[in-house]
């Protein structure tokens, strides 16, 4: 038990310097998530095979329909980050879609997963609060 516990420690502390030479070695901005457009492409494409007008064409119904048959369970959450930071760089009504989207699959994922983060509930609460706010 004593083991356990010790490996855990350690890595967590791990992760925290690794953490602190990121932010030395490329400045504060190191966990700044991305806002050029292209970056949110290259993600579609890469990791989902699939175009990011695509996901923007998708219907809710569709979007759920593809997520649970076409995706594993754990490809759900990263989805879901990625259709939500691209939304947050969108504007108007293509920025509505995406967080709807995104909460969709937010949701979705938390459901087949049953994992829940406060992270995850504070993404749903801002995307609430840019969807109501427009």
């Amino acid at each position: 038990m004593g083991l356990s516990f010790k490996k855990d420690v350690l890595m967590n502390w791990m992760e925290e310097i690794g953490k602190f030479l990121r932010i030395w070695t490329e400045g504060h901005d190191a966990f700044t998530e991305p806002t050029d457009p292209t970056v949110f492409e290259g993600a579609y494409e890469k990791f989902f095979e699939k175009s990011r007008g695509y996901f923007l064409e998708l219907s809710e119904s569709e979007l759920t329909t593809y997520s649970k048959e076409e995706l594993q369970a754990q490809q759900l959450h990263p989805l879901a980050l990625t259709l939500l930071f691209d939304g947050l760089n969108a504007n108007g009504e293509e920025q509505q879609n995406l967080l709807r989207k995104a909460k969709l699959i937010l949701n979705l994922a938390m459901a087949e997963t049953a994992s829940f983060s406060f992270q995850d509930y504070q993404y749903l609460s801002m995307i609430d609060g840019k969807l109501n706010n427009q």
